[in-house]
């Protein structure tokens, strides 16, 4: 039950991260259209029957059913409809107004993963405050491997199948190495040197 769960987080999880990428690619194609002049009849996210939206300024806002893609349809973007020669039409545009709306949604692709790389490295991972100490156990969670061999709180995990472990860091080196498998854990408790027999989960943690 637990591999489903896992499969299914990671589903929902590529999903929205595709939807927001996908969304950012189309936005820069709206906006390029829009800028030019260009008249945007439909935007999607998404392909297939429409579910939900709404029509403001010409222009069809929706949401379709298959959340794996998206697109922007823009009057006359293509031979085979009925072209006016309306300048709102793209083909009716030049080529270097075509051209700029082609690489617009590319170019926000590429700017959304500046701007995401510039807030991660601005942010920092908070990190320092404990990989260094002592991996003495501050809370477990329920039904975790941990609390299911026995740990209890202000234990000091020592070594891990032998292996030292001093700090946290090392901790969790030595269990991620190890995912889905029972591993022996070296535990100071009441200064007495105890070993526990612990199954870690198929994320590599024990639940501490």
């Amino acid at each position: 039950m637990e591999i489903v769960n896992e499969i299914g987080r990671s589903i929902l999880a590529f999903i929205f991260v595709l939807g927001v990428m996908i969304f950012v690619h189309e936005l820069g194609h709206y906006l390029m259209a829009k800028l030019l002049g260009i008249r945007v009849d439909v935007f999607s996210l998404g392909f297939g029957p429409r579910l939900f939206g709404f029509s403001r300024g010409g222009t069809d806002y929706r949401v379709s059913i298959l959340p794996l893609g998206g697109y922007v349809k823009m009057a006359g973007e293509n031979y085979e409809e009925e072209l006016s020669g309306s300048p709102e039409e793209f083909l009716s545009r030049p080529k270097s107004h075509r051209f700029a709306v082609a690489v617009a949604g590319p170019v926000m692709n590429i700017l959304l993963a500046l701007v995401l790389t510039w807030a991660h490295f601005w942010s920092g991972v908070e990190v320092d405050a404990y990989v260094k100490q002592a991996a003495v156990i501050g809370k477990i969670q329920p039904d975790s491997p941990a609390a299911k061999a026995g740990l209890k709180v202000q234990d000091r995990i020592v070594a891990v199948d032998g292996e030292p472990t001093p700090t946290w860091s090392e901790l969790q080196l030595a269990v991620a190495k190890k995912p889905n498998q029972t591993l022996d854990l070296a535990i100071v408790r009441d200064s007495q040197t105890v070993h526990q027999k612990a199954t870690t989960s198929i994320n590599k943690e024990l639940g501490l």
